[in-house]
């Protein structure tokens, strides 16, 4: 069940992602908000743990959220970097 809220809140984190970066368009909320919950399942399940909180066992805090949030960014940052690139 833990997993099943840290993939729902990486969806609505990937959204707020995509807000905060401004990679908003109506063609890309769909691969935005998998790349929110990818980002919100790394941060989540690798950072979390090291610095002593998590969003599983029922630990849900505001720093595991923001922590997952910037997973988030950071990883929707990369991939339009990435592809901008590749678009060139």
């Amino acid at each position: 069940m833990d997993l099943v809220f840290l993939i729902v809140i990486g969806g609505m984190l990937g959204w707020l992602a995509a807000i905060i970066v401004r990679a908003e368009s109506g063609a890309a909320r769909l691969r935005n908000i998998l790349i929110g919950i990818a980002g919100a399942l790394g941060a989540g399940l690798v950072i979390n743990p090291l610095i002593g909180s998590s969003l599983l066992y029922g630990q849900y805090n505001i720093d595991a959220l923001l922590i997952a949030l910037t997973g988030s960014v950071v990883l929707l940052l990369a991939v339009n970097l990435w592809r901008d690139r590749k678009l060139r």
